[in-house]
Parts: structure tokens; sequence; C-alpha cells
């Protein structure tokens, strides 16, 4: 498994790193699998929900898987599942309203978008 983490460092970086394993082991996914995560802002993040989404206002995590579901994963090699896209200021304000701790928002939103990287939606 492999992450690549863009603007995001410490404890957060620690906490992913741990249910992407945990998610990749429980979703039997190729161990040699990549993906990319990357912390953004509001203007960014509203940006890039605008373009893909058609939606004008800013949200907590963007996925973009690039396979249409798990079984068409290779089950060997280096394979890039696609990128997450977090805005950390928004999955705050969602956990603050919900009555969560930050951790458990990123947690779910993590495993939320870790679905769609592999074919599962809503």
């Amino acid at each position: 498994m492999d992450i690549i983490f863009n603007n995001i460092t410490g404890k957060n970086r620690l906490l992913i790193s741990q249910i992407v394993d945990n998610f990749f082991k429980k979703k039997k996914i190729n161990p040699q699998s990549r993906l990319n995560i990357t912390f953004v802002g509001k203007t960014k993040i509203k940006n890039l929900n605008k373009k893909y989404r058609k939606i004008n206002s800013p949200t907590d995590v963007l996925s973009f898987p690039i396979w249409k579901n798990l079984a068409c994963v290779p089950k060997k090699g280096l394979v890039n599942l696609g990128d997450i896209v977090v805005c950390p200021e928004i999955v705050k304000t969602n956990a603050q309203k919900l009555k969560n701790d930050y951790n458990q928002e990123l947690s779910h939103i993590i495993k939320h978008s870790l679905n769609h990287l592999i074919g599962k939606h809503h």
C-alpha cells in the first residue's frame, strides 16, 4: 500500500495510514495499490465540487476513482486507485454539528471515500 500525502502532516497522516491499511486488509485490495490524499481549503474544494459535480458550494470530501469497481482492480502489480481530496475545515465543522470528535469524522469520510474508490456508491 502506498499513500501519497499532500498537505497532510502529523496525527492526520498516522490516522489516515491506519484507516487505509485496515480498509485494504478487510477488502483484500492489492497491497501494491496506491492512492493520493490531499488536504485543501474551502475555496479549492468548492471549485472542484463545482467543476466535477456542478455543485457551487464547499464539501468535506471528494473522491476521484480510476476503477469502476473492485473487481476491475488488478490483483498484482502497482495500481493507482485514484484521489481523495479533503477539506479539514469542513470536516471540523461537520464534526461539531454532529457532536463527533474530529478524528471520528475524518475516519468516517476517509472510509466513505475509499469505498467510492473501489466502486461502492450511494
